[in-house]
């Protein structure tokens, strides 16, 4: 169950993953599992959980890119 008060929004998950991979590119889900650290040491649970979803979301987003460029074809891969 979620709870409003405690749990990230989707949409909130979804910008702070955005931004991590703005601005560490491919060391975004890495930062993310550090922050998420910070957090728990923070005893920040709200922060701590969005950071924690943020750093899956990172990972899914990843895997899709990797998918989609494995299925490009050659001349599209090479721009």
């Amino acid at each position: 169950m979620r709870l409003p008060f405690f749990d990230p929004t989707r949409e909130e998950v979804v910008a702070v993953a955005t931004d991590l991979i703005i601005r560490f590119g491919l060391e975004a889900q890495d930062e993310a599992l550090h922050l998420t650290e910070v957090a728990a040491n923070m005893r920040a649970v709200r922060n701590c959980q969005l950071y924690r979803l943020a750093a899956r979301e990172i990972e899914k987003s990843f895997a899709e890119a990797r998918t989609r460029r494995s299925r490009a074809p050659e001349s599209e891969a090479a721009i």
